[in-house]
């Protein structure tokens, strides 16, 4: 398989270092300071201040140098949705400290700003903090040593703080922020759930923001730590600011802690000062450009296990780490030896190296038990994973768990797929969800088969189109608005493994190899920036002459599963196969009519001969040489279902030996016909047929039947959803326009 060529690479790294570079413009002040240095009401130094301009006149500030010209060009085509466009931040200097009964914490931002054009007042996203007094202050940075103050106005809807001089217009051009401010500690769902909020929003969880958990050792013995949530809009209880994902820009967060706890964030650690109070001041390396959602910091009493991955790449070594309850470092042998794997896997398929000089996973239980609705299994915060160690840790001697493994791929894979490049928008959240799915399931595949093969995936398929069937089916691509902002993923079989089985369907339409390439240009084009649909679909098509923008939206933004009927018929020495498309039976609110479809024909003698094309109207004619029996689909992982005229059941069941070695090919072709059985488009007599001819291994047998008992139960409401990720989102959730989906 092919990688990204040097010079693409060194481009990449370059791009990546500048972009970094010129949006780290010093100021704000030094956010390390001493003890008590910035902290609200721990003495922190007063700002100069002074009144605005008395002519009321909003000059811009400055003339731009070259450096700022450079800043300019970064491409902001992805708007943000909320919050307006015309201020836009490049650098936060973060500082918070929580107090000793972490219940509450004290914060300080310095933020590097850039307003566009004149403003009645800067726009941040806040939600249950209290803004300090006299202590939001602008400056510009033309004249960094006079401080405007600002005054905090939060708008009557929405999270939303507009930082307001006191007369006339905030000019275009750069400024230094400052803000200070004081939040809660999330603990106990019945805490921050109380039952009108349960009652209005199911998905309500206090693992949100900053959160408090009890680390718990193996003999029980529990001490409290603190980490941190923010997908999708909840860094705005940690810290105000633009948490929105066509805002990214870097973050340099430091904080004062409990004196025996161990400490991460996103960058690597840079130092750790004893106070007199028994506290700590950690900092941390300034992050990459990232979105606000995607900030973490823990700390506590964690263990750590400590490793080295090697860059297949260039050869050179990063620290890994895994933060651990204590007393469980050995527990997290399995899920380092797998991180390395995985993070090898990445490397070497995107040719892309992490910008980062270390890796960290998080780990933490929860002796409290208080938050059982995280609605999140793990969080890909970039270069510092956060996982709930008593689903991903294995205890010595134990087998990990099929979980265990495919979650510690996914939010790796996560770290180039939703972190390197994001999303632009929550309805396009698929773009980091499926992708995360599609690699999760391939790597499993190829590395840990024991836990999970094709014949798998194609289970997993199956489970899929039962529920796009149903009537409570949503686009990959889901269209939001109020009514779905508290768990607008859910159910998240859409967006996460519809998703999935779209991206294999268009790698089977356009080979292993051009997908690679595809995404190769796909993440080095908007590395460190926001991604659409259409910005994926015309990355892949540069890789290949194939078109596969129709394809993709026909899948995405639909509900249901195209049903395709062939009819082989052999004149002369040709066999034409008619085929017609039609929306599988279902119960769709909004059903399709027709689909973009790329079809695979197996054919011949040994049915070892291909024929791809794409369908788009709702019948075509294809010739093939030979009269020979058809089979569409070969790879069996598709996303259509297969009926055949009854000469063309025969033709085709007379050829199973053929296939008799592609175990997930024959269990898509028996599930295929048990779902036309369902609908009545085949008799029983034909599937019993079918069935038999195919003849299913017995361990196989008996995963379909598993499978099936479990929709089952699901429908009866006795089981719950396989996949029970809920994004949640603090408010209501803008509906895109039509101009900008």
């Amino acid at each position: 398989m092919k990688k990204l060529s040097t010079s693409v690479f060194h481009h990449l790294t370059i791009t990546a270092v500048t972009l970094a570079v010129l949006t780290a413009c010093g100021g704000g002040g030094d956010s390390g300071g001493g003890s008590s240095a910035g902290g609200v009401g721990l003495g922190a130094p007063a700002d100069p201040v002074v009144s605005g301009d008395a002519s009321g006149k909003t000059p811009d500030d400055g003339v731009p140098n070259a450096q700022s010209l450079a800043v300019a060009a970064v491409d902001r085509s992805a708007k943000p949705m909320e919050l307006p466009d015309t201020v836009w931040p490049s650098n936060y200097k973060l500082w918070f400290r929580p107090d000793a009964a972490l219940k509450t914490f004290v914060g300080r931002g310095d933020v590097e700003i850039e307003v566009l054009k004149p403003v009645d007042a800067i726009v941040v996203a806040a939600h249950n903090l209290n803004f300090a007094k006299g202590r939001t202050t602008l400056r510009k940075v033309s004249n960094p040593g006079v401080a405007t103050p600002l005054i905090p106005t939060p708008q009557t809807l929405g999270d939303f703080v507009q930082l307001r001089l006191s007369d006339g217009q905030i000019a275009k051009g750069k400024y230094l922020l400052h803000m200070e401010w004081d939040g809660k500690i999330q603990f106990s769902d019945a805490e921050y759930c109380p039952p009108a909020e349960v009652q209005r929003n199911p998905f309500c969880s206090a693992a949100t923001g900053v959160f408090k958990v009890g680390l718990s050792t193996p003999e029980g013995v529990s001490s409290d730590a603190i980490v941190t949530q923010g997908e999708t809009n909840y860094a705005r209880q940690w810290f105000p600011g633009w948490d929105e994902p066509a805002f990214r820009h870097t973050f340099e967060i430091s904080a004062e802690v409990p004196g025996d706890w161990k400490t991460v964030s996103n960058g690597a650690q840079t130092e750790a000062v004893k106070l007199p109070d028994g506290y700590q001041r950690v900092a941390f390396e300034k992050t990459p450009s990232m979105p606000m959602y995607l900030a973490f910091f823990g700390g506590g009493k964690f263990d750590v296990l400590a490793d080295n991955f090697r860059n297949p790449l260039d050869g050179s070594d990063m620290p890994l780490r895994w933060f651990t309850p204590p007393g469980r470092a050995d527990w997290a042998k399995f899920a380092m030896a797998w991180t390395k794997v995985s993070m090898d896997y990445y490397y070497k398929y995107t040719g892309i190296p992490l910008p980062f000089k270390k890796f960290d996973t998080v780990a933490a239980n929860d002796s409290y038990n208080n938050k059982p609705n995280t609605g999140f299994g793990g969080m890909e915060n970039w270069g510092s994973i956060f996982e709930f160690a008593d689903a991903v840790l294995t205890k010595p001697g134990d087998t990990p768990t099929l979980y265990s493994v495919t979650v510690v791929t996914h939010e790796v894979a996560h770290q180039w797929f939703g972190d390197l490049v994001t999303l632009d928008w929550w309805d396009n959240v698929w773009l980091n969800e499926s992708f995360a799915r599609w690699f999760e399931r391939r790597t499993t595949i190829k590395f840990h088969p024991e836990y999970y093969s094709f014949s798998d995936y194609v289970l997993d398929k199956h489970s899929v189109i039962v529920a796009d069937l149903r009537s409570t089916a949503v686009p990959v691509q889901r269209n939001l608005n109020d009514a779905g902002s508290f768990g607008f993923i859910s159910p998240s079989i859409f967006v996460y493994n519809k998703g999935s089985h779209v991206l294999e369907t268009i790698q089977n339409y356009i080979g292993e190899e051009a997908m690679q390439k595809g995404l190769q240009i796909y993440l080095k084009d908007y590395a460190l920036g926001n991604v659409t649909p259409s910005r994926l679909w015309s990355s892949l098509e540069k890789a290949t002459d194939k078109k596969v923008a129709d394809i993709g939206d026909s899948f995405i933004r639909q509900t249901g599963i195209p049903l395709l009927t062939l009819d082989a018929q052999c004149a002369g020495n040709s066999t034409y196969v008619n085929i017609t498309q039609e929306s599988f039976p279902n119960q769709n609110q909004f059903p399709a009519s027709a689909w973009t479809i790329p079809v695979t024909l197996a054919y011949g003698d040994a049915m070892d001969q291909r024929k791809t094309f794409v369908m788009s109207g709702n019948s075509t004619q294809v010739e093939l040489p030979g009269c020979t029996a058809v089979l569409a689909g070969p790879t069996g992982q598709d996303y259509y279902v297969s009926n055949y005229s009854a000469p063309s059941w025969s033709a085709l069941l007379a050829k199973a030996q053929s296939f008799a070695g592609n175990k997930p090919l024959l269990l898509n072709i028996e599930r295929d016909a048990f779902r036309l059985l369902g609908v009545g488009r085949i008799t029983q007599a034909q599937y019993d047929q079918i069935k038999g001819i195919v003849n299913l291994p017995a361990p196989m047998l008996a995963k379909m039947q598993a499978s099936e008992q479990k929709m089952v139960a699901v429908d009866a409401g006795l089981e719950k959803e396989e996949y029970p990720h809920a994004l949640r989102f603090q408010g209501s959730l803008k509906l895109r326009e039509n101009d900008k989906r």
